[in-house]
Order: C-alpha cells, then sequence, then structure tokens
C-alpha cells in the first residue's frame, strides 16, 4: 500500500492478541496498515487491575504512558518494579517476563505501545511468583 494511512479509533483492530487484566487495540499492524515490520497499539488497563505475566519474545518494546500511573514488574519472579507516570517513556527488552499494575483504584492506565517486529507477538505465561521450588 502506497501513501500515509490512518487508523481511526473506531478502525483499531480489537482482535490483536490480548492478555488478562488489559484491553490491547492496534492501530498499526498488518491487519490495520499492511505493514511489515513494526506494530503499534493502543492499551488500557482498568482501575486497580494487574495484567497477566507475559513477554514479547524478540521484539524490542517501547511504551509511552498517556495517562495514569502503571507499575510495571519484571525480573524472574517479578521481584523487581518500576513506576511510571504520564509522559514517561519505558522500554521491555526482548523476552522479558513482566507484567503491569495500574496504581491508580478509580483511574485507567493509557499506554501507546510499539514494537519492531511484524506481528503483534504475546506470549501469556504462568506468574512466576505462583512457581514453586522444584
Amino acid at each position: 500500500m502506497a501513501g500515509i494511512k490512518i487508523v481511526k479509533p473506531a478502525d483499531r483492530d480489537r482482535g490483536t492478541a490480548q492478555t488478562a487484566g488489559m484491553v490491547r487495540e492496534a492501530g498499526i499492524s498488518q491487519a490495520t496498515a499492511g505493514v511489515s515490520t513494526i506494530w503499534s497499539g493502543y492499551v488500557k488497563t482498568p482501575p486497580g487491575s494487574a495484567s497477566g505475566a507475559h513477554h514479547h519474545g524478540d521484539c524490542e518494546t517501547a511504551i509511552y504512558v498517556l495517562s495514569g500511573s502503571v507499575r510495571f514488574r519484571f525480573g524472574p519472579h517479578l521481584e523487581q518494579a518500576i513506576d511510571a507516570g504520564a509522559g514517561d517513556f519505558v522500554f521491555v527488552p526482548p523476552n522479558e517476563i513482566h507484567l503491569e499494575e495500574n496504581l491508580s483504584a478509580t483511574e485507567p492506565n493509557e499506554l501507546i505501545v510499539s514494537r519492531g517486529c511484524t506481528t503483534m507477538l504475546v506470549v501469556n505465561v504462568p506468574d512466576p511468583r505462583a512457581e514453586t521450588p522444584g
């Protein structure tokens, strides 16, 4: 497809891969814009909720926090945490298991997420905090 493409909110792909506790909508993807090397979308986490544990395979991920306060948990047992707020950018390396927590009990988090991969790759995994030692 040649030329510039606009994807209106009503045209976002809501059938994109999902993780419990959040809603993803593809804005720029193969399905919406015919792209072959990137994915960019809108993510909303309801008040007081957390996403399930997941990673994005070999994709690098950039996140821009539009609104709210979000805690990112990561590490082998999600033991590390960083907090981000509106206006912050967050980088998530490839294969980094993580989850997002909305720190507000009353307001949703809104994020713009972009990935350097050809599809919206999401690998949902069991919460590593629930694993019992072998």
